[in-house]
């Protein structure tokens, strides 16, 4: 059988049991954010150098853990644009109810009382301890370093989807 590689946007927990219950070898995108507190709280203290990952155990198999500076650079240019873009929503007052979502960088957004909006900066800086990190999650045997490389060959695919679609 062959292995399933996959970002993690595409598959829910009841896919990865299907993935599972077929007895489907995995490597998918994770969500390292998006693990339980005490994952995440392992994932932040280990020592994770460029070219060395590390793994943890999660629940639906191994967690790889990667570092990467350019990342790490995109991931801090992004944040700070998603910020500029929030500050002048908020200065605007032109922010209102139908803007309210925990999606994108609205999670920075603090609401008070009869609807204050502020920005949380000390969120906007705690984020910035994940720039960098990238997981990885599967069920293989495969080292670590194949399995960062197999999911980085996942944008051949992608690529075709979107060749398929133009043309």
């Amino acid at each position: 059988k062959p292995i399933i590689i996959a970002d993690a946007a595409l598959l829910s927990q009841k896919n990865i049991d299907a993935l599972r219950d077929g007895e489907y070898e995995y490597i998918l995108g994770g969500r390292i954010k998006n693990e339980k507190d005490v994952i995440k709280e392992k994932i932040l203290k280990l020592e994770i150098e460029e070219g060395k990952p590390r793994e943890l155990s999660s629940p639906n198999g191994r967690l790889i853990v990667t570092y990467s500076s350019k990342r790490a650079h995109n991931d801090k240019r992004n944040r700070e644009k998603g910020l500029r873009r929030l500050e002048k929503k908020v200065n605007s007052g032109k922010l209102s109810k139908k803007h309210i979502n925990n999606r994108g960088y609205n999670k920075y957004l603090k609401l008070t009382g009869n609807l204050t909006i502020s920005i949380d900066y000390e969120k906007f800086q705690a984020d910035a301890q994940w720039d960098g990190l990238k997981g990885y999650v599967t069920n293989t045997s495969l080292s670590k370093n194949k399995v960062v490389e197999h999911y980085g060959q996942l944008w051949h695919v992608e690529k075709a989807f979107r060749i398929s679609k133009t043309d």
